[in-house]
């Protein structure tokens, strides 16, 4: 029985230990700044000096910026990569249909571009990282340090 008490007491004595060390919140006010409401970030859009990379937007649509490249690797295709990147670059989307709108991208080779359209969810023999379906590609302002 005497165990179990000098146990009991041990036992009081560490929890007690750690409330008195645990933070306590500051002390309610009433003339306290009211906690700013949360905001959405908003999506991003040309010429908004994003860095390079693949970002989710509205409508389960994505946007991809970087450089545009034809990689001629896997019988070739289009992709914007990073060039930031040490190296050669890092891809940040394969365009999984660029075979279709090839006139389009041409003329854009090599050229900071915003490419927006949907994540490519279905089977591909290109291994070169995630595909975006283009529906738009739009010469791009590149920004100058990491995304916002």
């Amino acid at each position: 029985m005497r165990k179990r008490l000098m146990l009991l007491a041990l036992a009081l004595v560490v929890v007690s230990m750690f409330a008195a060390c645990s933070p306590t919140p500051p002390p309610a006010t009433d003339n306290a700044a009211p906690e700013p409401a949360p905001t959405e970030p908003a999506p991003p859009a040309a010429g908004s000096g994003l860095a390079p990379g693949l970002y989710d937007i509205e409508g389960g649509q994505a946007q991809a910026i970087g450089e545009l490249r034809w990689i001629d690797l896997e019988g070739g295709f289009w992709a914007v990569v990073d060039t930031t990147a040490v190296g050669d670059g890092n891809n940040i989307a394969v365009i999984a249909n660029g075979a279709e709108i090839t006139e389009m991208l041409e003329p854009l080779e090599g050229m900071h571009v915003s490419v927006i359209g949907e994540r490519f969810e279905g089977a591909s023999i290109r291994m070169a990282g995630p595909e975006i379906t283009a529906e738009s590609v739009e010469e791009f302002s590149p920004g100058g340090g990491p995304a916002q």
